[in-house]
C-alpha cells in the first residue's frame, strides 16, 4: 500500500476555487464511462465565487459523453508549461 500524506488529502478536500493555484487544471472524471473532461475553472469561479469548495461541487457534475450524474469526481492536475 502506498504511503498517504493525510495533510495533503485534507488540503485537497478543503480546496476552494480561489485557493487553487493558477498552474493547476480542473478536470471532471466520470465513474460510469471513465471519461475525463476539462472544466473551465475560471468560468466556474466567476459563476459560483472564489469560496466554492471543489469537493462540494462534485454532486453537480454531469458527464458530457454518457450523461451520468452519479459518483463523478474532480481531478486536479498541473498544466504543462
Amino acid at each position: 500500500m502506498k504511503h498517504v500524506d493525510i495533510n495533503q488529502a485534507k488540503r485537497n478536500i478543503r480546496a476552494t476555487l480561489g485557493t487553487l493555484e493558477e498552474w493547476y487544471a480542473l478536470l471532471g472524471n466520470c465513474y460510469a464511462c471513465d471519461h475525463i473532461g476539462m472544466i473551465d475553472r475560471w468560468e466556474l469561479q466567476r459563476r459560483l465565487g472564489r469560496d466554492a469548495r471543489i469537493k462540494a461541487l462534485e454532486v453537480r457534475l454531469v458527464c458530457t459523453r454518457c450523461g451520468n450524474r452519479h459518483h463523478n469526481g474532480f481531478c486536479i492536475a498541473k498544466q504543462r508549461r
